[in-house]
C-alpha cells in the first residue's frame, strides 16, 4: 500500500508544475492553485501534503483574492484533486457552477460528497470510485463515475433506499463484511477498493452479485460465498492479492467468469458437487494455488480455468467429467500427476500445455479420448503413462498419445483425499497392477485430531481395497477434531491458549501466551468458514453471522497449532 500511496502522491504533486495565475490558502490550511476565468476563479490543483500528514479534510472557499480583487470560486478544473487517496472529506461552496472531468477521480478515502444544487455542469468521471454523491441539481450524466447518487446510508453500507435490499457500496474504512439479511442484491464494484476488509460472508438471501464486487480488496483473506446466484458475479474476487481461503456454499450452481482471477495467495480450492458450470479464467493466474478438487457436478472444465497456476501440484477431477477444454491447465508447471477420469471423451488442444513438471499420466478410459492439437505440449515423452490393461496398443497408435514412449497397463488407479488436509493425511501405499488389483490406503491424523472412517463408512486403517471396474477409484478419509468445549482459564500459564466465552452468541476472545499468528474457523466436516491473520497475543473473532452449531477453531501460535471446539448458541 505504501507504494500505491506514494504513486498517488506523485501524481498529485505533479500538479504543482501546472501553470496557474495565483495561489491561495483554504480555510482548512491547504494551498490551492487558481486561474482567473469568466465570472471568477477556477481551482486547478493544490499542494497535496506528504504521506506523513495523514488523512485530509479539505474545505474549498466560496471566494478567493488574487491580490487585486475578491473572486467567486465558480469552477473546479479537470483532475484538480484526482488520485488523492488520503482525502477523506471535501466541502464545496455554493458558488461553484462547474466541476471538471476527473476532478476527484480515485479519491478512495471519500465516502460521500455533497454537490451544491446550483452546479450546472459535471465532467466525465468527476467522482469515479467515490461511493456516494449527494446532489439534487439538473446536471446530466449521473453518477459521473460514483457508485451512487443520493444513496441511503446506514452503518457501513450505502443502499439504493431505506428498504436495504440493494447494497450500492460500503464505507472505505469498513473492516468486516457481514451482509445484512435484508440484502438481496449487491451492485457492481460495491466493495472494490475497500482496502481494509479481511473477511466476507455472503449467504443465500442474496440472489445477485454484481461484476467486480470485491475486486482489488487488498486485505481480503477469507470468503464464504453462498448466494442464490441467479446472475452476475464476474470478477467477483479478482485481483485480491491476500485472499487465502474461498468456501463455496451449497446454493451456488455456477462459478462466474474470472471469479478469483489473479488471487496470488489462494492455496486451495474445493468446487462442490452442486457446481455445474465454471466459466473461463475462474482461477487463472492464482500462482500459489497448490490443490484443486473438481466436484461431480461438472461435465466440462472451463477454458483457461487454471491457466498460469504455476504452483498447482494436485488436481482431483470430477468423476462425471466429459471434456477438458482448451488451456484448462496451461502453464501449471508444478503439476506432477494427471489423472483423467474414465468419463472423459475429449481433451481439447493445449489443455495441459506447459505442464512441464508432469511425471505420470493416468487415463483409464478404454476407448481412447479424442485429443486436440498439442494437448500435452511440453510434457516429457519418457514419463509413465498408465492406461487400461490390454489397451496399451490402442493408445500407442493414436494421435497425440504417440508422443509418449512408456505406455503401460493398469487394472485401475487408486486416488485418496481428506475431508480436511489440515486435520490429517491419506495416502496410497500400494497401487494395483494388471496382475493384482489390490490397493492399500492409509489415513494419518494430525495432533489433536483423529481418523473416523472412510467416506463409504469403512473404518479399517490401513485398508486393502479392491475395485472390480475400470477407471480410477477414489476414497476420502474423514477426520474430526478430538477436543471438546473448554472452560476459560484464570491464568494463561495454566492454559496457554484459550477461547472465552465458549459457548458464545457472537464474539469470542482468543489468546495465547505464545502469541497468535492466525485463526481459522471450520465446520465439523472440514469446510472453512472464516480466516484471519493476527500476529498478536490476543484477538477477537466475530461469528455473529455464523449459523448456530459446533465448529472447530484452528489457532496457529508461535509454538505450533492448537485445535479447539467452539459452540455458537
Amino acid at each position: 500500500m505504501r507504494k500505491i500511496s506514494l504513486l498517488f502522491a506523485a501524481l498529485c504533486v505533479s500538479l504543482t508544475l501546472t501553470a496557474r495565475d495565483f495561489d491561495v490558502v483554504s480555510p482548512s490550511g491547504h494551498t490551492l492553485y487558481c486561474d482567473v476565468v469568466a465570472g471568477g476563479a477556477k481551482i486547478v490543483g493544490w499542494d497535496y501534503p506528504s504521506a506523513d500528514a495523514g488523512l485530509i479534510n479539505l474545505e474549498i472557499p466560496s471566494h478567493v483574492n488574487n491580490g487585486s480583487a475578491n473572486l467567486n470560486v465558480v469552477a473546479i478544473g479537470d483532475s484538480a484533486f484526482g488520485n488523492c487517496n488520503r482525502l477523506v472529506s471535501v466541502v464545496l461552496p455554493t458558488s461553484i457552477r462547474s466541476i471538471g472531468r476527473d476532478a476527484f477521480n480515485k479519491c478512495y478515502g471519500i465516502g460521500s460528497i455533497l454537490i451544491p444544487d446550483n452546479v450546472e455542469t459535471i465532467g466525465q468521471d468527476a467522482f469515479a470510485f467515490i461511493p456516494n454523491v449527494e446532489y439534487t441539481g439538473s446536471a446530466q450524466g449521473a453518477p459521473w463515475g460514483a457508485l451512487a447518487v443520493n444513496a441511503y446510508h446506514e452503518g457501513q453500507y450505502y443502499y439504493t433506499d431505506n428498504s436495504k435490499t440493494h447494497i450500492v457500496c460500503c464505507e472505505r474504512d469498513a473492516v468486516e463484511a457481514t451482509i445484512p439479511p435484508t440484502v438481496t442484491t449487491i451492485g457492481d464494484a460495491a466493495f472494490a477498493c475497500c482496502f481494509n476488509i479481511t473477511t466476507i460472508r455472503i449467504d443465500s438471501t442474496v440472489n445477485h452479485v454484481g461484476s467486480g464486487v470485491f475486486g482489488n480488496c487488498a486485505s481480503l483473506e477469507s470468503v464464504y460465498f453462498n448466494p442464490l446466484l441467479l446472475s452476475g458475479g464476474d470478477r467477483a474476487f479478482a485481483d485480491c492479492p491476500n485472499l487465502r481461503q474461498v468456501t463455496i456454499g451449497e446454493k451456488v450452481s455456477e462459478i462466474p467468469l474470472k471469479f478469483c482471477y489473479n488471487c496470488s495467495s489462494l492455496t486451495e480450492i474445493n468446487i462442490p458437487d452442486n457446481i455445474t458450470v465454471v466459466n473461463s479464467d475462474a482461477f487463472a493466474r492464482c500462482t500459489s494455488l497448490e490443490s484443486a478438487v473438481l466436484g461431480n457436478g461438472l461435465t466440462q472444465t472451463a477454458i483457461s480455468m487454471f491457466e498460469g497456476c504455476t504452483g498447482l501440484k494436485e488436481v482431483t477431477m470430477s468423476e462425471n467429467l466429459q471434456t477438458i477444454r482448451t488451456y484448462t491447465f496451461e502453464g501449471c508447471s508444478s503439476l506432477r500427476e494427471i489423472v483423467i477420469p474414465v468419463s472423459v471423451n475429449y481433451i481439447n488442444g493445449y489443455a495441459f500445455a506447459g505442464c512441464s513438471g508432469v511425471t505420470r499420466i493416468v487415463c483409464m478410459r478404454e476407448l481412447v479420448p479424442v485429443m486436440g492439437d498439442r494437448a500435452f505440449d511440453s510434457i516429457d515423452s519418457g514419463i509413465e503413462v498408465f492406461v487400461p490393461c490390454g489397451k496399451e496398443s490402442d493408445y500407442s497408435q493414436d494421435g497425440q498419445w504417440q508422443q509418449f514412449d512408456n505406455i503401460m497397463g493398469k487394472s485401475y488407479y487408486m486416488v485418496v483425499s481428506e475431508n480436511n488436509p489440515q486435520w490429517g493425511q491419506a495416502v496410497v501405499s500400494q497401487q494395483p497392477t494388471c496382475d493384482d488389483n489390490t490397493a492399500i490406503i492409509e489415513a494419518t491424523p494430525w495432533e489433536g485430531c483423529r481418523f473416523v472412517r472412510w467416506d463409504d463408512n469403512n473404518t479399517d486403517n490401513p485398508r486393502s481395497y479392491n475395485y472390480n471396474g475400470v477407471g480410477y477409484a477414489h476414497r476420502q478419509a474423514i477426520f474430526e477434531c478430538e477436543v471438546g468445549v473448554e472452560e476459560p482459564s484464570e491464568s494463561l500459564l495454566d492454559n496457554p491458549t484459550y477461547l472465552c466465552p465458549n459457548p458464545t452468541k457472537g464474539k469470542v476472545s482468543i489468546a495465547s501466551s505464545f502469541g497468535v499468528r492466525t485463526v481459522d474457523l471450520f465446520t465439523l466436516d472440514g469446510q472453512m468458514v472464516m480466516s484471519q491473520t493476527v500476529n498478536a497475543l490476543s484477538t477477537e473473532l466475530n461469528i455473529e453471522s455464523v449459523p448456530k452449531g459446533a465448529y472447530v477453531v484452528r489457532i496457529t501460535t508461535n509454538k505450533g497449532v492448537v485445535h479447539k471446539k467452539l459452540v455458537k448458541e
